[in-house]
């Protein structure tokens, strides 16, 4: 009794502390939810920025716009990527790429309105979404003002930088209601039709590129097609030797008998076709093509020909399709150097003992190696230096009216001499690069202007007529070096 007693005398004082006991573990519990929400928004924005240049990363890209397209919001989308970065990063260093990166952020804040958000999309591309557009007109006001904003270069540690870009833009306005998917497609095809056109500019997505995207949607359906009905062949391009006009040699070129668009270079269809992951069983039919063609002539008496296939570099870095090529080749009787393969130059350092493995094993089964775009920069050459390359091809285009032209040319004939290598001077077109080619003591010439590529089934006839044709042959060279 004198317990309640107490509690009913200091009743008002008890529930005074129960209160203030109440209130103190309330406000604890909104403190620790304040710092567990600060950092799940902390947490949060890490997901969703780029921490490199503070700007919204891919995922944030994607989710703004899947909000603006379910709100049926008039939007302008922008593929950006930096033309020459890589030259950047390969010549000044990853350091220097990071800030040029910076830069760009930089440059976005000052020159985007309050409607644009710019994105980091990963390495050198970004983009860019500007909401509540009214016209195109809007849209070109600002991507004017930010045009002459990265004209201006950037000093980055003493190194004047100047940024080059191409730029897609796509505009979804309530008549056109795109899908996200629609809107980066064209967006992205935009932008890489104005860097295969100069870059360094913007350009609008239009019903020709449209029709272009669709086109490709069909040609990838027809190239499915196209291996499995036998649509591809071979033309062949002749090479002259000048240091002995008694040999000759031929470029296999794959082109593809479209059933309605005729016959089509590779380069129509190529870039496509790696992207379907078809380029490996490509390569593998030109190499038996033209393993087929030489052992045809070779039955018909034509042992001192050479054909050069193509290879992508991308299939040589893997091994089960130089084993394949390997067993192709031994499966023929060939004659013996017949055989060439072609690379392009764009080989990578940290690949070297990949190359040196892959160089290996076409040498063991009788394959001599062309470099093609022979590159001098002083990476490239401690790469081949290490490879057993036997020929470098390099382009007759470098020739200008311009003296210096004509000077590296000389000097990139004298230089691949130098490290043993024998020169083929590809797209003579001309009888001026006709008669530069041999008077550098080029080994050997390809072009039009002495033979246009044909069909594999006429090259029989370059081959009976030879005679004729280098009596001809043997009168421009003759005549070539007394101009010297």
């Amino acid at each position: 009794m004198d317990f309640l007693n107490y509690i009913e005398e200091y009743k008002d004082i008890l529930i005074e502390i129960l209160k203030a006991a109440i209130v103190a573990i309330a406000a604890i519990l909104i403190y620790k939810l304040c710092i567990i929400g600060k950092k799940d928004k902390r947490v949060k924005k890490q997901a969703y920025t780029d921490e490199l240049t503070g700007k919204g990363n891919r995922y944030l890209f994607y989710s703004d716009l899947d909000r603006l397209i379910e709100q049926n919001k008039s939007v302008a989308v922008c593929f950006m990527d930096l033309d020459g970065f890589k030259q950047v990063n390969d010549t000044l260093g990853h350091d220097i790429g990071d800030e040029l990166l910076k830069a760009m952020a930089q440059k976005f804040d000052e020159s985007l309105p309050k409607n644009a958000s710019a994105y980091r999309l990963g390495g050198d591309e970004f983009a860019i979404i500007i909401s509540q557009v009214s016209s195109k007109e809007e849209v070109v006001m600002i991507l004017d003002d930010l045009k002459a904003n990265m004209n201006k270069p950037v000093v980055i540690e003493n190194n004047t930088i100047s940024i080059e870009y191409s730029m897609g833009v796509v505009l979804n306005t309530e008549n056109e209601n795109y899908t996200r998917k629609d809107l980066v497609n064209y967006a992205d095809n935009a932008m890489y039709y104005i860097k295969e056109h100069g870059g360094n500019d913007y350009y609008f997505h239009n019903e020709s590129l449209k029709a272009k995207l669709e086109n490709n949607v069909k040609m990838e359906k027809d190239l499915k097609k196209a291996y499995d009905d036998n649509e591809f062949g071979i033309d062949l391009q002749p090479r002259i030797n000048v240091s002995d006009t008694s040999k000759i040699g031929f470029e296999a070129l794959l082109i593809w008998n479209h059933p309605v668009l005729g016959a089509l270079d590779a380069a129509y269809f190529i870039s496509q076709a790696e992207m379907m992951g078809l380029t490996i069983k490509l390569d593998e039919y030109v190499l038996k093509a033209v393993c087929e063609k030489l052992i045809e002539f070779k039955e018909k008496g034509y042992t001192n020909v050479q054909i050069a296939v193509n290879i992508s570099n991308k299939n040589a870095f893997k091994k089960e399709f130089i084993d394949t090529m390997c067993d192709i080749i031994s499966s023929y009787d060939l004659p013996e150097n017949s055989l060439q393969v072609e690379m392009t130059g764009d080989l990578e350092i940290n690949r070297l003992e990949i190359y040196k493995v892959m160089f290996e094993r076409l040498k063991q089964v009788g394959v001599s190696i062309i470099i093609n775009n022979f590159d001098i920069k002083q990476e490239s050459l401690e790469l081949f230096a290490e490879l057993p390359i036997d020929e470098v091809k390099i382009s007759s285009s470098i020739l200008s009216t311009e003296n210096i032209n004509e000077n590296v040319f000389t000097d990139l004939i004298n230089l691949s001499h130098d490290l043993g290598y024998k020169v083929i001077v590809g797209k003579v077109s001309d009888d001026r690069k006709l008669v530069k080619a041999i008077t550098n003591n080029a080994d050997k010439i390809q072009g039009d202007f002495l033979f246009k590529k044909m069909a594999e089934n006429l090259a029989e006839e370059v081959l009976i007529n030879y005679g004729t044709y280098r009596l001809r042959i043997d009168e421009i060279i003759v005549n070539a070096k007394k101009m010297y």
